[in-house]
């Protein structure tokens, strides 16, 4: 499944950069996150609370930076399990200079295996698409 945005943020390039590139700060967006093992600088450990229907379930992701080209694009690559599924989603985000402030673009391709899968394309698709804006969207007001 692949979800695709863009966000308007009022706010610098680099300030972007370092919010979106900060585990301790990023984390602050992600929803249903329960605890963040931070490893390195480009990896981490994050156990979140995930519902889709009515399975819930918490999925410990390992999250690595595959490359960043700073204040310009970070690819990052998250690996989940929990309760007989699994997800794997590769994301590239791109921060673009604009008039007033910085244009956040996202690409993510997410895989999902196993229980959640049975639950059907749409139902997961609506789940992780409402999750993922909502990350984004949390990214501009914790910057604006």
């Amino acid at each position: 499944m692949i979800f695709e945005g863009k966000y308007g943020i009022k706010t610098s390039r680099e300030k972007v950069w370092t919010f979106i590139t900060d585990p301790a700060k990023i984390s602050r967006c992600l929803p249903g996150l329960k605890t963040l093992e931070i490893e390195s600088e480009d990896r981490y450990v994050a156990v979140v609370r995930v519902g889709v229907g009515p399975i819930r379930t918490d999925f410990k992701f390992r999250i690595e930076t595959v490359s960043k080209s700073p204040p310009g694009s970070v690819q990052l690559k998250a690996v989940g399990a929990g309760s007989g599924s699994s997800i794997i989603i590769d994301t590239l985000i791109e921060l673009k200079e604009a008039a007033d402030g910085t244009e956040l673009s996202y690409s993510s391709d997410a895989k999902i295996g196993g229980i959640m899968m049975s639950l059907g394309q749409r139902v997961i698709k609506d789940a992780a698409e409402k999750m993922v804006s909502g990350i984004f969207e949390c990214v501009k007001q914790q910057l604006e």
